[in-house]
């Protein structure tokens, strides 16, 4: 029988403490593997393919939660970035907007032509589709409540570039749309190629990478409340950090089921108490279908 050698006095506590320290190093790397097992494997996905990469990764970080099951932190990233993509929200497919352009002489068209067209693409996804019967209001209404801008940056703008016959009608201020699906700022790029030079959609996913060039009107429409629930708090830091002369924020009067939408109070109070603290002038304009708050920064 061979005797195991003595430990020093407080040996035992220095040895579990070496112990743990491993297992957190272990515990450590499987977390990260996990993380880079499971990004890979949506961003190889096809019902993300067009999601930006950046988006995935951020969506992917942020379910980890100390899980080292890849199996665990697949089911909640799928399930985050349903939500985070909402690709369900597109009613129409890309594909068929795609083959209608393509047909379509657009440069060519009468401007009642375009938007006959225009408003055709827009009803393809939810948001823009309840926006059309406001739509002849919509530019007048948040126009009004900011000086006349040179640039315009839609943060999150998915089909709402094919807003822009209605747009072009009260400013010729340059326009520039982000999303982080690809398969919408292609589209709406080649619009805006052929349609409106000097305008531009961008793949960009607006909570990470990059800062966003100064601009002097943002847009935020329908979206801030999609962005807290991806991540508590990131859409009133966005609004609060973007450069921009001022920012529209707009949420949508009744939710997806047809009731009024109640869940824009909080957020409501949030940037109310953000505009006091800052110094900004809040004001705001409320259209059949969508409310907005436009927060002038600076003059």
């Amino acid at each position: 029988m061979v005797t195991p050698p003595s430990r020093p006095a407080g040996g035992d506590a220095a040895a579990r403490a070496d112990d743990m320290t491993r297992e957190r190093r272990r515990a450590g790397n499987t977390t990260e593997d996990a993380t880079a097992t499971v990004t890979a494997r949506l961003a190889g996905a096809a019902k993300y393919r067009d999601v930006h990469p950046d988006t995935i990764a951020d969506v992917v970080a942020g379910q980890r939660d100390g899980t080292t099951d890849p199996a665990e932190l697949e089911r909640r990233s799928r399930a985050r970035l349903h939500k985070v993509a909402a690709l369900h929200l597109l009613t129409g497919r890309l594909a068929a907007l795609r083959r209608g352009m393509d047909k379509a002489d657009l440069a060519g068209m009468a401007e009642p032509e375009l938007r006959a067209w225009c408003r055709e693409v827009l009803a393809a996804h939810v948001s823009t589709g309840e926006r059309l019967p406001d739509l002849d209001r919509f530019y007048p209404a948040v126009l009004d409540l900011v000086p006349p801008p040179a640039t315009i940056a839609d943060l999150a703008c998915a089909l709402n570039p094919f807003t822009l016959p209605w747009l072009r009608e009260h400013t010729d201020a340059g326009y520039t749309g982000y999303d982080l699906n690809a398969g919408f700022v292609g589209l709406a790029e080649d619009f805006l190629t052929r349609v409106y030079p000097g305008s531009h959609a961008e793949q960009r996913d607006v909570l990470v990478g990059s800062s966003l060039p100064d601009v002097d009107l943002a847009l935020l429409l329908k979206t801030y409340h999609c962005i807290e629930d991806r991540r508590r708090g990131a859409a009133l830091s966005l609004v609060d950090q973007v450069p921009a002369a001022a920012v529209v924020v707009s949420f949508p009067t009744r939710a997806m089921n047809g009731r009024a939408a109640v869940f824009a109070r909080r957020h409501v109070a949030d940037l109310t108490e953000l505009a006091d603290r800052r110094g900004w002038r809040l004001d705001r304009a409320t259209l059949d279908t969508e409310d907005l708050l436009v927060i002038t920064k600076r003059h």
